[in-house]
């Protein structure tokens, strides 16, 4: 199940609304069209995002930890922000820059990461299982205790990356692999 890219019941809100409203207490949103919205740097820590969209977003430098983002992120910007403890099931982050951010104990089952930047991300104890990250750039990254089960890194650039802790047993890493049934 995927967040829709845009939908007829969305509803439009400005950044100075949802910072406001998250500043009065609120914390969940759903169906908020926030696209192209410049959240760079804020404190959203615990926010729900269910059904939301982001798509080229600028959260760079936010502090999402413990956020809950069921949403459409397709190119949005999350360079150096916090997303520990997040859960980003089913997200899609098709293209998303994830450059230096901060991926500690967060959910990433089933997510849509095809062609994502993820050079210098830090992901401690992550779970892509069933991620797409077909095409992503993870050069240099530290994956460490990270669940790769059925996660497809075909075309990923893996180059200069360590694994530390990191099973790759069931992981799909070549073309062959992906287009087969995988039976245990």
């Amino acid at each position: 199940m995927k967040p829709p890219e845009t939908s007829a019941n969305s509803i439009l809100m400005s950044t100075r609304e949802l910072l406001d409203r998250y500043a009065a207490g609120k914390r969940g949103f759903i169906g908020v069209n926030l696209q192209c919205a410049d959240l760079r740097g804020a404190v959203l820590k615990g926010i729900l995002l269910w059904q939301a969209n982001l798509k080229s977003a600028n959260l760079s430098g936010a502090d999402l930890s413990n956020a809950h983002l069921f949403a459409n992120l397709i190119q949005t910007n999350l360079s150096g922000a916090d997303l520990s403890s997040a859960k980003l099931i089913y997200a899609d982050l098709r293209k998303a820059d994830l450059t230096r951010a901060k991926l500690f104990k967060t959910n990433l089952k089933g997510a849509d990461l095809r062609g994502a930047d993820l050079r210098g991300a830090k992901l401690i104890y992550t779970n892509l299982d069933g991620a797409n990250l077909k095409g992503a750039n993870l050069k240099g990254v530290i994956l460490f205790a990270v669940n790769l089960n059925q996660a497809n890194l075909v075309g990923t650039d893996l180059s200069e990356t360590t694994l530390i802790k990191t099973d790759t047993r069931y992981t799909i890493l070549s073309e062959s692999e992906e287009n087969q049934d995988i039976k245990y």
